[in-house]
């Protein structure tokens, strides 16, 4: 009599660590049932189940969208390390200051280098009325913090 073949089943899982030869963290694979228990016995893995893949991805997508947003700001952090801004004051014939630099015009030469930044994150006590060079601390988030430099001369 001749025997029946077994169906090969197989079950859908959600990788919750990277496995060798198997895939990376958050991804959905195909396995056996007996890897499966394997893999569950040591908790590489959960049932892909609709629930599951709602609670389990959600939080690897903000992980992977606050990991990736971090990379953008250290990058920012390098770009805005290597600049330097100059600004004229304007001094009246009596010595005051018309044209302080304050972070609306760092903010607007920021903006002309292409580079987005709020104005809550210069960190300028105050309004720069001196001349020389000067450090602006910049808050990037994450707790990131870079420093500006520019330069104050006086102008016409």
């Amino acid at each position: 009599m001749p025997r029946k073949k077994k169906k090969q089943r197989s079950l859908l899982v959600l990788l919750l660590e990277d496995i060798p030869h198997l895939g990376q963290k958050g991804e959905i694979k195909s396995v056996k049932p007996g890897y499966f228990k394997y893999l569950f016995s040591q908790g590489k893995v959960a049932l892909a189940t609709e629930e599951k893949l709602r609670s389990e991805l959600k939080p690897l997508l903000l992980e992977t969208k606050k990991e990736e947003r971090k990379q953008e700001i250290l990058k920012l952090k390098e770009e805005i390390e290597k600049l330097r801004f100059e600004f004229n004051l304007k001094i009246g014939p009596k010595g005051q200051v018309f044209s302080p630099v304050t972070k609306e015009k760092i903010l607007k030469a920021f903006q002309e280098k292409g580079i987005k930044i709020n104005k809550s994150q210069i960190l300028l006590k105050g309004k720069i009325k001196n001349e020389g060079e000067f450090e602006i601390p910049i808050n990037l988030g994450y707790s990131i913090q870079t420093n500006l430099k520019i330069i104050v001369k006086r102008g016409s």
